[in-house]
C-alpha cells in the first residue's frame, strides 16, 4: 500500500503544473495579456520567463535563483514578472523560443524585447543582469 501511495504521489509531482505553483507562491502572472495591462498601469516593464514542465533547468532556475528574496525584490521593483509554459501555446509568437528557460525583458509600451537571457542563471549572475538592465 505504501508503495502504491508513493508511486501515485510521485506521479502527481512529476506531471503537476509546477510553474503554476511557483507563480502562485511568488506572485507571478501567468497570462501575457494580464501582465501587460498591469505593467502599463504600474509603468513597469515585463520580465517573462518561458518554461516547460519537463525542463529540470527551469525548475532549478525558479528554486535556486528566482525564489531568493533579494532577486525577487529586484525583479518586482522594476518589472511585472510573468511565467509562461511553452507547451500551453498561449503567448505572442515572438516569445516562441527553442530553448527553455528563456527570460525576456520587454518594454511594456512597445511590447518589444530589449534583452533576452537563455538558460539557467545563478543568483549572482542574474542579480548582476538585473542591476545592469
Amino acid at each position: 500500500m505504501k508503495t502504491l501511495l508513493l508511486t501515485l504521489l510521485l506521479g502527481v509531482f512529476v506531471f503537476a503544473d509546477g510553474y503554476k505553483e511557483f507563480a502562485t507562491a511568488m506572485s507571478y502572472e501567468t497570462s501575457y495579456e494580464t501582465a501587460l495591462k498591469r505593467a502599463k498601469k504600474e509603468k513597469k516593464n515585463l520580465m517573462v520567463l518561458m518554461v516547460t514542465n519537463y525542463c529540470p533547468w527551469c525548475s532549478k532556475f525558479e528554486k535556486r535563483t528566482l525564489m531568493d528574496a533579494d532577486i525577487d525584490s529586484a525583479i518586482k521593483t522594476k518589472y511585472i514578472p510573468l511565467i509562461i509554459n511553452k507547451a500551453e501555446k498561449n503567448f505572442p509568437p515572438f516569445l516562441n523560443v527553442p530553448i527553455v528557460p528563456t527570460t525576456f525583458f520587454i518594454e511594456a509600451s512597445t511590447e518589444k524585447p530589449f534583452y533576452q537571457s537563455v538558460g539557467f542563471s545563478n543568483k549572482i549572475d542574474f542579480k548582476n543582469l538585473l542591476d545592469a538592465l
